[in-house]
């Protein structure tokens, strides 16, 4: 942490792909990401963390993504505190990935911004972040939505469903041929993440 920059969120899945961990790291842009990676990369402690890793063999697969946000994610800069907005303490996120056809994404996030957003604010939890791909897997997006529970989720979803919005906003990105694929992960936090 000390050289790849602070640990915006930390987490394990509860349902989608199991035995993964789903962490977001901030940076100030691509250079500065390049710079505390070759820091990290020179930290005798990191060569001995893989090390021990190694030995564990628990390490099985990476995904990498450079996510940029979109100007209506709560999250957007590095070190950007946490505050929690919902109830309880427990807490449980839905983490999605939506798919674009090339060329199609931008319209779909500008009627999202303008329909769908507002029925979601009325009706979900708290919305953690808002992003797009820059590398990795293009034209797509990811968003995180963080809830009490499981049960609070379900209540939460279905009151959007039945919101005559919601039905608006799905009309208006039909049209747009959007969708390619969507993709859903339930996560928790965990005892160290600072979204929690």
């Amino acid at each position: 942490t000390r050289h790849v920059g602070p640990n915006i969120g930390f987490f394990t899945t509860e349902f989608g792909t199991l035995n993964r961990i789903v962490f977001l790291r901030g940076f100030d842009d691509i250079d500065d990401r390049e710079r505390r990676l070759a820091a990290r990369e020179a930290d005798p402690e990191w060569a001995r963390f893989r090390a021990e890793s190694a030995k564990v063999g628990a390490l099985s697969q990476q995904e990498n993504k450079l996510l940029k946000t979109v100007p209506f994610s709560p999250i957007q800069k590095e070190g950007q505190p946490f505050i929690r907005r919902i109830g309880g303490t427990g807490m449980v996120v839905d983490h999605r990935t939506y798919d674009f056809h090339p060329g199609k994404m931008n319209a779909w996030l500008e009627a999202y911004e303008k329909i769908g957003l507002p029925v979601q604010n009325r009706h979900l939890g708290q919305l953690l972040i808002f992003a797009v791909t820059e590398c990795g897997p293009i034209n797509q997006a990811v968003f995180l939505w963080a809830y009490e529970g499981l049960g609070d989720r379900d209540r939460r979803r279905a009151a959007m469903a039945a919101d005559p919005g919601w039905a608006e906003f799905g009309k208006a990105t039909a049209a747009l041929g959007a969708l390619k694929q969507q993709t859903t992960m339930l996560l928790t936090p965990t005892a160290f993440s600072p979204i929690r």
